[in-house]
């Protein structure tokens, strides 16, 4: 708001009062209080010199009847002064004879009750009264010989006195009426031609610019009017001129519609063209992407199966991995077509458990031949403090986090490459990490640094044949930070390097390990000696985090020295690990060998060298048997604590191997809502693989009474169900629960979860997650949930299922795209028979819900036609049909949203999905496709 507007405007009839009436009114007051004062001064002091007059010209007058004693004169001259006007009374009093001679009334009492005195005159007032004494004196006029005393009436002075407030006060008024009317006249004169300016001023901004002022008396109303008509004609002559353009333009206007008509028509032909284009493109892109990731599919299946084989432990590494680096390359052509999710804001990130240590190592991994072939050393920094299981999306960090590093290994060819991850913030359930990885490369200019994380850019544009790559690398990992409710940048100079940070704000998991399952190496002490601070930095950090003691040395040759010291000290060391750089040239093999043997016979002390594969290669080559333990370059928190537990000796228990012997135990009651079967068996299936206790029930009444007989500690509840739905349901239990324990109720929706959370949380719902659902998920729910209720958290082995379908007798796809039997595995949690039992109840059902679902439209029961659709896409989600699961889907929304029209133009194309799944269905032998004998009848 305009300050202006807030404050109080005075108006002139106001002004004219107080500036002009009240300083009149002020002074006409004044003057008339200082006249009227004035006035009733003088008549006091006439009144006291009257008296004083009096008494002394009767003093004088009885002073020789009073030395001659002549009393018959006395009392003639006194009852002759009551005769003057005003004299009440008169008295004398003679001392030397003691007498007392008095004419008129008695007098009036005297306030102060003074006698008069015979030295001075005095004077002395009454209630109505005046009295005045003046002294007698003798024949020389010296000695007092007496007084005299005459009392005075006040009243006649006192009329005196109204009559001069009266006319003050007739007077005062006649002022004031004489200056109210100049001031009124004077504030007409200014407000009536303002006014008549105000109103035309009015009309003219209204459009009746015909108005005109009238021409004034006042020379300055004169000039505003006259000011005021030449404005109103040129507004006139304006309006007039603008008119005639706005015909103009109105014509032109008229003419470009019809252009930009002719236009749309040939843009909406062209936009029609760029659509199939698209498509073609996208379908292309699809088709691509799946042909490329079927091949590595089946490459990771047989890779985890040679890795169930007997191999011996450089075999292993290489198998590990290869299975990595295709992995790896799998995550970049997700990556690829992620890119466009990202740009659609259709990207969304999972919320499973992240170990964070385990995924910086296994990226470290991946990359070690790259980074060694140019002798870089790979270096993590870890703060101590970070919990160790996190919760996030782990593909989309390790994707982050490997194309960073990929650029600095692309752009370095020397030093070292560090990974260096610390906490931001830590909050009770979220913790904000950062992520720098620091390269000594080419570095970046201020002008590539401010388009790097753009489409298609490239750090050295000038150099893209030798560092190869597409420039959208960086522009995915911004997409994926940011919905990590992170930021990205980098810090850079030219030839000096460059530091690309990230942030990303993760769960932390309430499964930790406790303080007495850490290593605790605290008896031992172990001499690091390496060229490269960085890495004897990493190395002390790790040491140190397992309360180990140790001591550095920069030099080999510096080791005996320090370890007869120690010995002689009696501390001598336990280890000593030798950090080898991936560019170390000087150390022969038969050298390093003959160390270990000295190290062990001289001072019971194992040499533990750090070192890549191909140093390693290197050493073992010229020996048969080594006294040397390797640990793999980058260094890995697991390698390095399970090396350091075989040499000392230690119990380190994986707590993989904790979680897999308490897995067998009963974890926790679920009960699962859905009204639709194939739904209900799947993730029961699930559930059960998860060893919990699962009771079913196919509509909202079923849960009520199972919660009246028994509690859960979990339930999963579908929201669109037919009759009571699940937040009807949901509001019924919560009534049941009163002063009871909260189940956790979580909500299985087939929409997006953004579109419904709010309303799910406000019905009485604890969390929700979208169909389909996957064991990963429910094991997250479950412990996230389950366990405030003092059960124990699930532990699910993704190792042993990461692979998809590796029987190589099963196809991949059928050639109709009508199914996917790989998805379709995936979906089954990769269990062939749950697979062919989803996939078979589907198939059995489609007629009849393509029967029901085109005779409901007919009947126009949209509300029908929106079940049966949301079944069917219920039903979908859980086996490998992509195409009838995204028209399904489509329709689903467009009868969530009440579109029955273009539902309508879509149910074609879903009558034509749901006859290529008929056809695809029959005398199709669905064992043979998963791989499975006949079932029996």
């Amino acid at each position: 708001m305009n300050p202006v507007s807030k404050q109080k405007h005075s108006n002139i009839k106001s002004d004219v009062w107080r500036l002009i009436f009240i300083p009149s009114f002020t002074i006409i007051i004044l003057i008339a209080a200082s006249l009227t004062y004035l006035c009733i001064s003088q008549i006091n002091k006439f009144i006291d010199l009257r008296g004083s007059i009096l008494a002394q010209k009767t003093a004088h007058l009885l002073h020789k009847p009073i030395l001659e004693q002549d009393t018959e004169l006395v009392q003639h001259i006194l009852d002759a002064s009551v005769e003057e006007p005003y004299i009440r009374a008169i008295h004398v009093y003679y001392a030397a004879g003691d007498k007392n001679f008095h004419s008129g009334p008695q007098f009036m009492d005297i306030r102060d009750d003074t006698e008069p005195s015979i030295e001075s005159p005095t004077e002395h007032r009454t209630y109505r009264t005046l009295h005045f004494s003046h002294p007698l004196v003798d024949r020389n006029n010296q000695n007092a010989i007496g007084w005299v005393e005459l009392e005075l009436l006040t009243a006649p002075f006192v009329v005196v006195r109204y009559e001069a407030i009266v006319l003050t006060i007739a007077i005062t008024l006649l002022c004031l009426i004489i200056g109210a009317y100049f001031a009124i006249s004077l504030y007409y004169r200014i407000t009536e031609p303002l006014e008549h300016i105000k109103n035309i001023v009015q009309g003219l901004a209204r459009g009746r610019l015909s108005e005109r002022v009238q021409p004034q008396n006042s020379r300055e109303f004169l000039a505003l009017a006259e000011s005021i008509n030449n404005m109103a004609d040129y507004m006139e002559a304006a309006q007039a001129d603008m008119q005639s353009h706005i015909d103009h333009a109105i014509e032109d206007l008229r003419e470009t519609l019809e252009t930009i008509e002719i236009q749309n028509v040939e843009l909406d032909l062209a936009r029609k063209e760029a659509l199939e284009a698209s498509r073609v493109k996208s379908e292309f892109l699809a088709n691509t992407s799946h042909e490329i990731r079927t091949p590595l599919n089946g490459i990771l299946g047989f890779i985890n199966l040679a890795l169930k084989t007997d191999l011996n432990e450089q075999q292993r590494e290489y198998m590990e991995t290869i299975r990595d680096s295709a992995q790896n390359l799998l995550t970049v052509i997700n990556g690829i077509l992620d890119f466009s999710k990202i740009e659609s804001g259709k990207l969304t990130l999972d919320y499973a458990p992240l170990p964070i240590r385990h995924s910086i190592d296994e990226v470290l991994h991946i990359f070690a031949p790259d980074a060694h072939d140019k002798n870089l050393e790979l270096i993590n920094y870890i703060e101590p403090s970070i919990p160790k299981n996190l919760l996030g999306d782990a593909l989309r960090f390790k994707q982050v986090l490997s194309n960073l590093i990929s650029n600095a290994i692309k752009y370095s060819s020397s030093g070292n490459i560090i990974i260096d991850v610390s906490i931001l913030q830590r909050q009770e359930t979220q913790i904000t990490l950062k992520v720098c990885v620091s390269d000594e490369g080419i570095g970046l200019s201020r002008e590539a640094q401010e388009q790097l994380f753009s489409p298609f850019i490239q750090a050295d544009s000038s150099n893209s044949r030798e560092h190869e790559g597409t420039g959208l690398g960086l522009a995915i990992c911004k997409g994926l930070v940011e919905r990590m409710n992170g930021e990205i940048g980098v810090v850079s100079e030219p030839d000096k390097g460059s530091t690309f940070w990230f942030t990303a704000r993760l769960g932390i998991d309430k499964r930790q390990p406790s303080q007495n399952q850490l290593p605790n190496l605290s008896d031992y002490r172990i001499l690091l000696c390496g060229e490269n601070p960085a890495s004897i930095k990493q190395l002390n950090n790790l040491l140190h985090k397992w309360n180990a003691n140790t001591h550095t040395i920069p030099a080999i040759h510096d080791c005996f020295p320090m370890l007869r010291s120690a010995r002689d000290s009696q501390q001598g060391f336990d280890l000593l690990i030798l950090d080898i750089a991936p560019n170390e040239r000087k150390i022969p093999p038969i050298l390093l060998n003959n160390l270990a043997e000295q190290l062990h016979a001289e001072f019971n002390c194992t040499l533990i060298a750090c070192c890549t594969t191909a140093h390693q290669r290197l050493f073992r080559a010229h020996t048969e048997k080594s006294q040397v333990l390797f640990i793999n370059k980058p260094i890995a928190y697991d390698a390095m604590l399970q090396t350091l537990g075989r040499q000392l000796d230690l119990h380190i228990k994986d707590l993989r191997d904790q979680e897999d012997e308490e897995a067998l135990r009963p974890t926790a009651s679920v009960l699962l809502v859905d009204d639709n079967p194939a739904n209900l068996q799947l993730a029961s299936e699930l559930l059960r693989g998860l060893n919990t206790q699962v009771v079913q029930a196919s509509n909202g009444k079923q849960a009520i009474e199972a919660c009246q007989h028994q509690e859960f500690d979990v339930i999963f509840m579908d929201i669109q169900m037919p009759g009571m739905d699940g937040m009807e349901a949901t509001r019924h239990i919560r009534a049941l629960e009163q002063g009871k324990r909260r189940t956790p109720i979580i909500a299985l929706t087939a929409h997006t979860i953004t579109e419904q959370k709010a309303e799910l949380l406000i019905a009485g719902m604890d969390d929700c997650i979208s169909k389909p659902v996957n064991e990963s998920q429910l094991a997250h729910i479950i412990n996230r949930w389950a366990t405030l209720t003092g059960k124990k958290e699930i532990v699910i082995h993704t190792d042993d299922k990461a692979f998809t379908n590796t029987n190589p007798g099963i196809p991949t796809e059928d050639h109709t795209g009508s199914v996917d039997i790989n998805l379709c595995l995936k979906l089954a949690n990769h269990k062939p028979a749950l697979a062919r039992d989803m996939l078979t109840m589907l198939l059995a059902g489609l007629e009849s819900e393509k029967q029901q679902i085109n005779e409901s439209l007919a009947a126009e029961n949209y509300e029908e036609s929106g079940e049966l659709i949301h079944r069917l896409y219920g039903s979908s989600c859980y086996c490998g049909v992509p195409r009838l699961k995204h028209i399904s889907g489509l329709l689903d929304k467009l009868f969530q949203s009440k579109q029955y029209d273009q539902a309508r133009d879509a149910i074609p194309a879903l009558n034509h999905a749901l006859d290529d799944l008929i056809r695809w269905g029959k005398n199709k032998d669905i064992d043979a496709l998963f791989g499975l004998e006949k079932a029996p009848a």
